[in-house]
């Protein structure tokens, strides 16, 4: 839903919202999460946002999940921090933060009840959920996310079916498919130790993911493209050194894979 988005906030005056924000980006599949593409703009979107408001982006959390899904760590750890700090949470869309209406409401309910500084939702920051109207827009916008989520489940069955009537071979156990799997994630393991001499003092500095990134780039870590690593690919690399949801110094209370 390219222009579906809103405004969340449990604080009645929006002059009063919280200098300190929590921004929460989420893309579908690890392809997205690896170019890096989809976390950009939506990064984008919720930076040029915190400086129209003065706010400063305190914490990012990057989750690679489906939207349908809403047992999410990383949205859980968000929602915790934002509970703790009342502090709120900005998303770049409202279908980042999930395509099921009635978990939308559900966390528009929890945010005014446990005092949370509540959601900023970018494409529409004018939308107060606080007020009858408000809880309609953010409503209407999160079935429509629903109803895409579903239309798009419902075309690849739909695909899948087409298929299989032609005799395409659908899926089936591979022969040494897992032993590779197994293989390809000790490598990732091996590689990301080597970096643990490197990337230890920058969890530590508080460097956001892209500074990371361009060190990394310094010193001819690179992604397969030639590029420097996307902000996806850091926080798998921190999450296989333990290193992610420390807590950091400066402005970046906490880095989550």
């Amino acid at each position: 839903m390219e222009q579906a988005a809103g405004c969340l906030l449990s604080l009645h005056d929006r002059s009063l919202s919280p200098v300190r924000w929590l921004a929460y980006y989420r893309v579908s599949t690890d392809r997205q999460g690896n170019s890096g593409l989809g976390l950009e703009a939506q990064r984008a979107k919720v930076e040029v946002m915190a400086s129209e408001r003065g706010a400063v982006i305190a914490a990012e959390f990057v989750e690679v999940e489906s939207g349908r899904k809403n047992d999410r760590p990383q949205l859980a750890a968000a929602l915790a921090q934002a509970r703790a700090e009342k502090a709120v949470i900005a998303v770049a869309k409202i279908d980042r933060l999930a395509r099921d209406a009635g978990f939308v409401l559900k966390l528009a309910n929890e945010a005014e009840k446990n005092g949370m500084g509540g959601f900023i939702f970018c494409d529409l920051p004018d939308i107060d959920a606080t007020t009858s109207a408000g809880r309609m827009v953010l409503t209407m916008m999160a079935s429509v996310a629903e109803f895409e989520a579903r239309r798009i489940s419902e075309r690849t069955k739909e695909a899948l079916a087409a298929a299989k009537a032609r005799g395409v071979c659908l899926g089936g156990y591979r022969e040494g498919a897992a032993q590779k799997a197994s293989e390809r994630k000790q490598k990732a393991i091996a590689e990301a130790e080597g970096l643990r001499g490197v990337l230890e003092p920058m969890v530590c500095a508080g460097l956001s993911y892209r500074a990371m990134a361009d060190a990394l780039a310094g010193v001819g870590k690179l992604s397969s493209t030639g590029k420097p690593l996307a902000p996806a690919q850091i926080g798998r690399i921190l999450q296989r050194l333990g290193l992610s949801g420390k807590l950091l110094g400066g402005d970046q209370a906490w880095v989550a894979a």
